[in-house]
């Protein structure tokens, strides 16, 4: 997360969206996100620099956001309940390792990702412009309090 630091601006303008206030506000929010936001922390991060921003802003920009492809909207899992998280969506194939025990999550990129992609398509001709994957088990730290706990 963190990475595509002011790319969701210039990617909603190239689009032709209005940058409202209430718009850049929740793009910065999200441009900012350490970790994956669901649609209430992401309001609240915003009413806490525009105490006038509505609830319905916010999900309204991130439906819209989510329709047009500028974010991805992640379940992770379901490791808590229904809730649905958001990221900007980024430039490069990742997955999203999530932790059922702890509830962590882990972005491992590079190029073993992309060269999965690559093989998607020299198997099977099917070009991925957008590429999520999400897999659940246990991190390492996890795994290692778990064998501790064996000995």
């Amino acid at each position: 997360m963190g990475r595509e630091r002011a790319v969701l601006r210039e990617r909603m303008t190239a689009r032709g969206i209005r940058m409202t206030g209430p718009r850049r506000l929740i793009a910065e929010v999200l441009e900012g996100a350490e970790h994956h936001l669901d649609a209430d922390a992401i309001f609240r991060l915003a009413r806490r620099r525009d105490p006038g921003i509505h609830r319905s802003t916010v999900y309204r920009t991130l439906s819209r956001l989510t329709r047009l492809g500028l974010l991805d909207q992640l379940d992770l899992m379901h490791r808590d309940g229904d809730r649905h998280f958001y990221e900007v969506r980024p430039s490069s194939f990742h997955i999203h390792l999530v932790c059922m025990q702890c509830g962590a999550v882990d972005e491992p990129g590079g190029p073993f990702w992309d060269q999965i992609k690559g093989r998607v398509f020299e198997e099977s001709g099917f070009r991925a412009h957008a590429a999520r994957l999400e897999m659940g088990g246990t991190c390492r730290n996890c795994a290692e309090q778990q064998v501790l706990h064996e000995e």
